[in-house]
């Protein structure tokens, strides 16, 4: 359990020193983003058939 614990506070301790604002959220948002980039993406190629 140690180990899990000094895990956990060097990841908050990252996402806490991050020049990004919100960056523990943010990560998440990109992803989201680049999703719906890649759906439409594959919505427009499809459509050229």
């Amino acid at each position: 359990m140690v180990q899990t614990e000094a895990a956990l506070e060097a990841y908050n301790a990252y996402w806490a020193n991050s020049p990004l604002p919100a960056a523990d959220i943010l990560w998440m948002v990109v992803i989201l983003i680049v999703a719906i980039l890649a759906l439409w993406q594959a919505r427009v190629f499809v459509s050229k058939f």
